[in-house]
């Protein structure tokens, strides 16, 4: 089996190779002693579609907000989302000469902006404002859902370094599905999702679960090789899931891991029963559920046209290669004492 060598910095492969682990240097912005140098220029990117279509709305109020308490601060407002080229952004912040991110929105927001950035988050710092259906990252992060406190969240400077991954030529910031729930999400809009938020995940859920549909799957890691049949996968890189921030009480955004729940058979009564142990985000310890941790893997399906949805959105059809970039999004977020 592979083995990962932390001294060198990389996989050592069975056959004698190396693969090297996805880890960033220390951010220019953060000093030798761990203190932060002040953010000077910042550049908002908002959303439209996200949410409740308010994006550039909280930009604006953001932006006031934010020069009222810090006025040396210079603060530029550009649109972002799936239509607009991730080369656009990054000549963008370039042109402002931005030393500071902030993403307005959820966490495919948050995912188009890293994705877009991924080779330079070594030079910025990231602030996140909630505007979004679920903002999983954020709460994982113990941002305030309320703007005025989010923001000052932001203008405090606390800086948290995290870690992300990346999947085949992806990046994930927070969850990976395969299976029913990846199936779920492929059929609601982002209207539905903002005039039902998480009920309609919840009625889609139950439609397709009544189906019982499973996927072969093989699963390897640097440690691991599993290989059955499930109704659902999840990769996350917290211990959040959906807004729901104790589904894994193992897991921190910041501990170099992938952490895979593997559920070969969706038994409703099964969950009721074990209901306790999910409360305390112990569903690793759930009978017949199978859980692993790793920080690269390998997911391919004998079936075809297996779909995936990374950070709420449809990502690449199976097989997939994951890697976790350990700390490499540096992002403002309270003293995990004030959380």
């Amino acid at each position: 089996m592979d083995q990962v060598s932390e001294r060198s910095g990389s996989i050592l492969l069975a056959g004698g190779g190396r693969i090297p682990t996805m880890e960033r240097l220390t951010p220019w912005f953060l000093c030798k002693n761990g203190r932060k140098k002040e953010m000077e220029k910042l550049l908002v990117f908002y959303n439209q579609s996200s949410g409740q279509d308010e994006g550039e709305k909280l930009a604006s109020w953001f932006k006031e907000y934010a020069l009222k308490k810090r006025p040396e601060l210079i603060i530029n407002l550009t649109e972002t989302g799936p239509s607009i080229k991730h080369e656009t952004l990054v000549k963008k912040a370039e042109e402002t000469h931005a030393d500071t991110l902030i993403v307005i929105g959820g966490d495919g927001t948050i995912h188009h902006i890293v994705q877009a950035f991924q080779d330079k988050l070594e030079h910025y710092q990231v602030g996140l404002l909630p505007g979004g259906t679920v903002n999983n990252l954020a709460r994982v992060l113990g941002i305030p859902l309320e703007k005025e406190k989010a923001a000052d969240i932001i203008l405090e400077g606390q800086i948290r370094q995290i870690d992300y991954g990346k999947v085949n030529d992806e990046v994930i910031i927070s969850t990976l599905t395969i299976g029913i729930l990846a199936d779920t999400a492929v059929w609601i809009s982002q209207k539905e999702k903002q005039k039902y938020g998480s009920w309609i995940f919840i009625k889609r859920f139950i439609k397709l679960l009544l189906k019982k549909r499973k996927y072969h799957l093989d699963i390897k890691t640097e440690k691991e090789h599993w290989r059955g049949k499930t109704q659902l996968l999840t990769v996350t890189m917290s211990n959040s899931v959906g807004g729901y921030t104790n589904f894994d009480d193992s897991a921190s955004p910041d501990d170099g891991m992938f952490h895979v729940t593997i559920i070969p058979s969706l038994d409703i009564f099964r969950f009721v029963f074990y209901l306790p142990r999910l409360i305390k985000g112990k569903i690793y310890s759930v009978p017949g559920i199978n859980y692993l941790t790793a920080s690269q893997i390998n997911i391919q399906a004998r079936e075809k046209s297996v779909g995936t949805r990374t950070d709420g959105d449809t990502t690449d059809n199976l097989p997939i290669e994951l890697v976790v970039v350990k700390k490499g999004l540096s992002v403002f977020a309270p003293k995990e004492e004030q959380k």
